[in-house]
């Protein structure tokens, strides 16, 4: 499967910006392969268009922001974030702008400090994340950059524990100590719950983000895939300290994700408290990019596709869920028009 051969990925929310950086210039986005611009209107309003101006076809995204409108690059034309027409300087005064000049619009919001849009008809909210409205936590926004690794690949990795002994030997995991405790899954429509705890490793930056001390702690991960391309996990320390770690991936096309990571900590940490929880969790997610990026973008949906074990319980359920997503259309082929040609041999 990829991304683009299932339409009912079109109908969730994606953030595609920081909110701070949404300036006085427009800005392009991509999502599922289609280009889009977004810019910020008067009184807080936002814009969010098909980057393309109905006039002749040019970038809106090339364009300019006049009082709360954009202006496109090549004729002047100007439109309002609701995105009808406002100015056509060729007309005459008196003559009244045409209703089908307007840009093909799609929903916009804000929250979370993040711009979101959807580029369909919204089948879900905007995901609830708790703690990032919590006022009891402090919301930090660590990471968002273009992988080239799509995003089932992405979400995958996120809701797979077992590999944390593996691929994070060298920040937090201990091949020694691999064992999952307690592993439970449970579903809920789309939505998956999973509780295990592990040994993890106490280096010196993680003594120093979570205030333990030792050379291991146990920690108690309560992981959530929220929507297809939402996660959430709230990790527990034996001193009371949450953690909470949100994921998005927002899929730019088949093979590019855009990666967003930011967490809710109830500890209030300082400036450089912050600063080192920051550089460890980038570590962490470049230990896991570095993998990722060399995985093929197709997804498998077929469960005799891959080998699973007792602790794959949280991404077989996740297959599943894209599976079903998929179904809703005769778009995607079986795994065996791609897997065999990647070395698998689907029974």
């Amino acid at each position: 499967m990829l991304v683009s051969q299932v339409p009912a990925f079109r109908d969730y929310w994606y953030p595609v910006a920081y909110a701070a950086d949404l300036t006085l210039s427009p800005r392009a986005v991509r999502v599922l392969g289609e280009d889009y611009v977004i810019w910020s209107g008067r009184d807080g309003e936002i814009g969010a268009a098909v980057d393309e101006c109905p006039h002749r076809g040019s970038r809106l995204s090339q364009g300019w922001v006049e009082n709360g409108d954009l202006v496109c690059p090549y004729h002047g034309w100007s439109f309002a974030p609701s995105g009808v027409c406002t100015r056509i300087p060729q007309n005459d005064p008196d003559k009244p702008i045409p209703p089908r000049a307007r840009t093909l619009s799609v929903l916009v919001a804000e929250r979370y400090g993040l711009i979101w849009i959807c580029p369909g008809m919204p089948r879900a909210s905007i995901p609830e994340l708790p703690e990032a409205d919590d006022p009891e936590y402090v919301l930090i926004h660590e990471i968002m950059e273009v992988w080239t690794a799509s995003a089932p690949r992405v979400i995958d990795n996120a809701l797979d524990v077992s590999h944390l002994a593996w691929t994070h030997r060298r920040t937090i995991g201990d091949s020694s100590r691999p064992r999952m405790n307690g592993l439970t899954v449970e579903r809920d429509a789309e939505r998956l719950r999973s509780r295990v705890s592990y040994a993890s490793r106490l280096t010196d930056a993680q003594r120093a983000n979570t205030g333990l001390t030792g050379e291991f702690t146990t920690r108690v991960t309560n992981s959530e895939l929220v929507q297809p391309f939402v996660f959430r996990d709230v990790m527990e320390y034996e001193n009371g300290l949450r953690h909470v770690l949100f994921k998005t991936a927002t899929p730019v096309d088949d093979t590019h994700t855009l990666f967003c990571q930011f967490i809710a900590r109830n500890d209030n940490p300082d400036e450089a408290k912050r600063a080192g929880i920051i550089e460890l969790d980038r570590k962490i997610q470049n230990e896991d990019r570095e993998l990722l990026e060399r995985i093929r973008p197709e997804f498998p949906l077929q469960m005799q596709t891959e080998m699973h074990t007792r602790t794959d319980r949280m991404t077989v359920e996740y297959r599943r869920i894209l599976a079903e997503l998929a179904a809703e259309s005769a778009c995607v082929p079986p795994d065996n028009t791609w897997a065999v040609r990647a070395g698998f041999r689907p029974l």
